[in-house]
């Protein structure tokens, strides 16, 4: 008998060695962060990226609006389309042009990952973003967010243009006129941009020598100057270091020319 339970001893021993041997399974994670946003009177545009180690995702947009008892109340929300594993980037858009709010009206954004749960979907995580309500109406509009990958050299203005016409300089409906300061790095979101246009960003020095404008070479250079807006909520990833100067005569009246 006694030597019976010293051989079940060993073998729950053997066991324990075993089982703590053995590698741990991974949790699921995942992650997701706002990386732009537009809130107009009508839609809000959100760009998010994130990863995740789930099977099936889908991300919430839920929209809330400050009223008068200084409460945040859901105005409307949406979901993405679902989407697997890894990771992940994409704009969503808010529609709420049936119920438009007023410009400067204080919003929240809530953006919450969501993972595949039995029949419906569980909450992973949730950022916030604040903003107020821009005077623009961008309903079958797109947003742009502008990024520099290094810090401009001077100050100056950056331009914003749906781009036409066949010579190398600043030409084309200008959108925003964005300042800039020597030292810094450019974030800005320009909203209710045509889409299905390129658009091309200028940079014009306003201090030293040389205050030819240059053109700040989209992510997708050499392959395209700019960038084509055929996304609700695409970036522009540009470098002053890489800027291209314009190679002919600024337009009449253009207001950024050097003086």
């Amino acid at each position: 008998m006694e030597v019976t339970m010293k051989r079940f001893t060993v073998l729950i021993m053997v066991f324990a060695l075993l089982a703590a041997a053995l590698p741990a399974q991974a949790a699921s994670t995942g992650s997701i962060g706002i990386y732009a946003a537009a809130v107009c009177k009508d839609t809000a545009t959100v760009s998010v990226s994130g990863t995740s180690t789930w099977t099936t995702n889908r991300v919430r947009v839920r929209v809330y609006v400050l009223n008068d008892k200084n409460e945040y109340k859901l105005h409307r929300e949406a979901f993405s389309a679902t989407f697997g594993s890894g990771d992940f980037g994409f704009g969503l858009i808010v529609d709420y042009s049936d119920k438009p709010v007023a410009a400067n009206k204080a919003m929240r954004l809530d953006v919450t990952l969501q993972r595949q749960s039995g029949s419906g979907f569980a909450e992973v995580m949730t950022v916030s973003q604040y903003a107020n309500a821009v005077d623009q109406l961008c309903k079958d509009r797109c947003a742009l967010t502008i990024t520099t990958s290094d810090k401009a050299p001077a100050n100056g203005t950056v331009t914003v243009r749906t781009h036409y016409g066949s010579y190398f300089r600043p030409e084309g409906r200008l959108h925003a006129a964005i300042p800039v300061t020597a030292g810094r790095a450019i974030f800005s979101t320009v909203v209710a941009v045509p889409c299905d246009w390129s658009v091309r960003v200028w940079y014009y020095p306003s201090t030293g020598k040389d205050r030819t404008p240059r053109l700040l070479p989209s992510q997708y250079w050499p392959g395209e100057f700019g960038v084509s807006l055929s996304n609700p909520a695409i970036p522009y990833v540009g470098s002053f270091a890489k800027g291209l100067p314009a190679t002919r005569p600024l337009e009449a009246g253009d207001p950024y020319a050097p003086k």
